[in-house]
């Protein structure tokens, strides 16, 4: 009986220790918009998500990308998760042959696997004076879609490219806070 006595404030520590909240970490947000003063068709808009690449859509359904920015192995550099936080990790990465490359929505990147010839960066990306550049020589570009869309690519200046591109920079701005529940 005198053992279960001294037990009795152990369960009870148990009991709230199960009970406590998950510590939350807070993220800075980004949103990603298009600087190109030659474009009015381009400038100013915000990278949004459609069929897992990144440009500008007139889909009405489509939102803003918002992403948290997280250290990456690469000195200097940063890898963009986007939020919300899911069960599988969404990162923003670019993939296709290294000439030229396609802003994209990557799950799970680590375990991704190009195509034979294609090249996969998630983890390039530098947050710097306000831009969004890449780790690797190269400039931004917006190549035209279906009716007022457009989809960003990072060319190393080496690719052979149509003429109707836009030459372009990605701003990055604060899109707030988020919470992610994690260890």
């Amino acid at each position: 009986m005198k053992w279960s006595l001294n037990l009795l404030p152990l369960g009870l520590l148990t009991s709230f220790t199960f009970a406590a909240p998950v510590a939350e970490r807070q993220l800075d947000l980004y949103q990603f918009q298009i600087s190109c003063p030659a474009n009015k068709n381009v400038d100013g808009r915000f990278l949004s998500i459609s069929n897992a690449t990144l440009g500008v859509f007139d889909e009405a359904t489509v939102d803003p990308v918002r992403v948290y920015a997280t250290e990456s192995e690469r000195n200097g550099c940063s890898e963009l998760h986007t939020y919300p936080v899911g069960i599988v990790d969404h990162s923003i990465g670019l993939v296709g042959q290294p000439s030229l490359l396609t802003l994209v929505d990557m799950v799970n990147p680590r375990e991704a696997e190009p195509n034979v010839g294609d090249v996969t960066l998630f983890n390039t990306f530098r947050l710097t004076d306000g831009k969004l550049t890449n780790d690797i020589e190269g400039q931004w570009m917006a190549f035209p879609g279906s009716g007022n869309s457009w989809k960003v690519k990072w060319s190393d200046g080496s690719a052979v490219i149509t003429a109707d591109f836009m030459m372009v920079d990605i701003l990055y701005k604060s899109a707030g806070e988020g919470r992610y529940n994690g260890d």
